[in-house]
């Protein structure tokens, strides 16, 4: 084997144009499968990132109540018991916040805007100010209360800077009307294309606008301390939460429909029928991947479609280096009879072949990925303008990139295998020449 090794790798530094020429076709194909998979995975991953920002956390717990008049209100007024079950996960659990939410209008003079309003409690999140992409303004006075932060569309549509007063109007748990004033301090870049253009004030200012207390609050958002086990981990905890208290079914729901309806207080009060009643609080949970699953499967079909045409790539690639190794094999006829002479033997004749096919895949496959990497680095080198549909699937307003190492020697392993599959056929029937018929054909 070592003997087939030497020379096959004499041969591929001796016909160097065919190389090249065969190694750039191979080159070509991990190129673009390189490039595309690491831009898909790197848009999943900060998509996944940007919308949990925005949204809070990766596990959003919900409660609700039914009321003396028989209406469904949407606050939690027992926490104990979810509180105590997420206590017995904390080894899967980074940090719990409360929040409330809903969904109004807000009103700048003769101009009004629909806008949802989360209520954060910022003394418990120190970390949310890192997550938004400030445009104007500050979040110093964060805390204040009436202090508001709006979406830097929304704030363009309305025509309100920040410094100046706005009102929002929205309904109680209880389905009254009520109207606040609040201030703006800042805009965030926003992304209204995908829902996620919420405003954000202190806890306690939207509790009054709801008619809660200052210390209840209608969601418990969890972060996770490892999200890609999301599932697990809300299949785990509502498992333990349902044998305690009534928990809503999460089969056959829209999770948008459902985050609107009980993270943003947007249908209102809903009557309860008569046998739908419960006692205390009904807990719902919603998860990331619920509120993902369409974009999901959307980079899933473009992840497909893209290892398909690497596929397709790779076979036409293929029939080349089949061509070319029969055209070889002609050529190296009275070569091949003069080893078999001096007594190598046809298995030896088959390796030279498909040693020469392997150097050149993996020459092809490292010139690939090199001008993949390559690409990535000048990529990210260049900032992205926000505020377009673009920008919530960017990583600080860079294209991402992620490279998956084992999609990588996948698709390395791949290549040289359908490389050695191709050059099998005239390898083989290069071993089976008859030596002195391979002689004879150099006179």
């Amino acid at each position: 084997m070592n003997q087939s090794m030497r020379i096959a790798f004499r041969n591929v530094g001796r016909q160097k144009k065919r190389t090249v020429l065969l190694a750039g076709a191979v080159g070509l194909g991990f190129f673009i499968i390189t490039l595309s998979g690491s831009l898909l995975g790197g848009i999943a991953a900060s998509a996944r990132k940007n919308f949990s920002a925005a949204f809070g956390g990766h596990l959003y717990f919900s409660g609700s109540v039914v009321s003396d008049r028989g209406s469904e209100i949407a606050v939690m007024a027992d926490p104990g018991p979810l509180e105590s079950v997420l206590a017995a996960h904390a080894r899967d659990i980074a940090s719990i916040h409360r929040r409330s939410g809903t969904s109004g209008t807000l009103i700048f003079g003769t101009r009004e805007l629909r806008q949802t309003l989360t209520g954060v409690d910022f003394g418990r999140e120190p970390d949310f100010a890192g997550g938004l992409r400030i445009v104007s303004g500050s979040l110093d006075g964060l805390s204040e209360p009436g202090a508001l932060v709006l979406p830097e569309d929304a704030a363009e549509r309305l025509g309100v800077r920040t410094g100046e007063a706005v009102l929002f109007r929205a309904s109680t748990v209880h389905g009254q009307r009520n109207v606040t004033e609040l201030v703006l301090i800042a805009t965030y870049e926003g992304q209204s294309s995908f829902g996620v253009s919420a405003g954000y004030a202190g806890l306690g200012t939207v509790n009054s606008l709801l008619g809660l207390g200052p210390e209840e609050f209608q969601t418990l958002n969890v972060w996770l301390r490892d999200d890609r086990a999301i599932d697990a981990a809300a299949g785990r905890i509502l498992a333990d939460l349902a044998g305690k208290v009534p928990v809503e079914p999460r089969e056959d729901e829209d999770p948008m429909k459902r985050m609107a309806e009980r993270l943003l207080g947007g249908s209102g009060p809903r009557s309860v029928g008569d046998g739908e009643g419960w006692e205390g609080t009904r807990y719902g949970l919603t998860t990331l991947n619920d509120l993902m699953a369409q974009f999901t499967s959307i980079l899933s079909i473009a992840d497909a479609l893209s290892f398909w045409v690497f596929l397709i790539l790779l076979s036409i690639t293929m029939v080349g280096i089949l061509n070319s190794y029969r055209m070889v094999m002609v050529e190296r006829t009275a070569e091949i009879g003069t080893l078999r002479a001096l007594g190598l033997q046809k298995g030896g004749v088959r390796d030279i072949f498909l040693w020469e096919a392997l150097f050149v895949s993996l020459y092809g496959a490292l010139a690939g990925l090199a001008a993949a990497l390559a690409v990535m680095a000048l990529s990210r080198a260049a900032v992205l303008p926000g505020g377009t549909v673009l920008s919530f699937f960017l990583d600080s307003g860079r294209l991402p990139f992620s490279v998956d190492p084992i999609e990588t020697v996948r698709n390395l392993v791949l290549l040289c295998a359908a490389s050695l599959a191709a050059v099998s056929f005239p390898a083989r029937a290069a071993a089976r020449l008859p030596p002195a018929a391979a002689l004879r054909a150099a006179y």
